[in-house]
């Protein structure tokens, strides 16, 4: 009984904002879930756009819709966001330049002789 007494005691003062009445403390209860479901839409916008793009004004906007208009705002965002990361497009920019270059160094090999650029790596190894 003495737990269940200290946690009244400690939850007393921040019971003294909701309502006694039952439907009102529901509400109370529905619009604090509400506001942390909004704060959290506002924080993975944020960091989402951290990640995808370098725009200030675009991070600015998004962030502003979703704060806005947090339910529809959230699924426009998701409708207009860049579709990959910063990260994602720089790792695709550095294995298209190694597959051009790979193309190229095949090409190549074949002009000098050889249907099979590969036999002949082996050949000379």
């Amino acid at each position: 009984m003495s737990l269940l007494a200290s946690l009244q005691s400690f939850l007393d003062p921040w019971l003294l904002f909701l309502s006694e009445d039952p439907l009102l403390r529901g509400v109370q209860v529905a619009l604090l879930l509400v506001g942390a479901l909004v704060i959290f839409l506002v924080f993975y916008t944020t960091r989402d756009m951290l990640l995808r793009t370098h725009s200030f004004w675009y991070m600015l906007f998004c962030i502003v819709l979703v704060a806005a208009f947090p339910g529809v705002g959230f699924l426009l965002y998701l409708l207009i966001r860049p579709p990959r990361t910063v990260k994602e497009r720089e790792v695709e920019h550095m294995v298209r330049g190694l597959w051009e270059e790979q193309q190229k160094r095949r090409s190549g090999q074949q002009g000098k002789g050889g249907k099979d650029g590969r036999r002949e790596d082996v050949a000379k190894r």
